[in-house]
């Protein structure tokens, strides 16, 4: 499988399984899955754009700020949320918000496609 579909099912599966994990209030597992689900969004936008992807969070975050700037501000906004939902409560707010942001991020690439 190519890394474009790979990325793509992983999406797929990260959003599925983070939107079951939001109506089972489970906010903690559906805020760290809908953030790997943006950074799938954001590796699908670089591999559009650059032809590769970040290897981790970092190198992602450089390359974002340099070639997407839209995506760049939703990921670094996010990522306080992602790491929080791994020693802290997360409330029902803050993934609402996340989901959001994500759902936001699946629209920027959208419009990207048509430039």
């Amino acid at each position: 499988m190519a890394e474009k579909e790979i990325i793509e099912k992983n999406l797929k599966e990260y959003l599925e399984i983070a939107d079951y994990s939001f109506s089972k209030k489970k906010f903690n597992s559906a805020v760290i899955l809908y953030y790997k689900a943006l950074v799938e969004i954001c590796d699908l936008e670089l591999l559009r754009k650059l032809n590769k992807i970040g290897a981790n969070h970092a190198e992602r975050f450089e390359l974002l700020k340099m070639h997407s700037s839209s995506l760049y501000n939703v990921a670094s906004k996010l990522f306080r949320f992602y790491r929080d939902s791994y020693s802290k409560e997360i409330s029902e707010t803050i993934a609402k918000l996340v989901r959001e942001e994500v759902e936001n991020a699946k629209r920027i690439i959208s419009r990207n496609k048509k430039d």
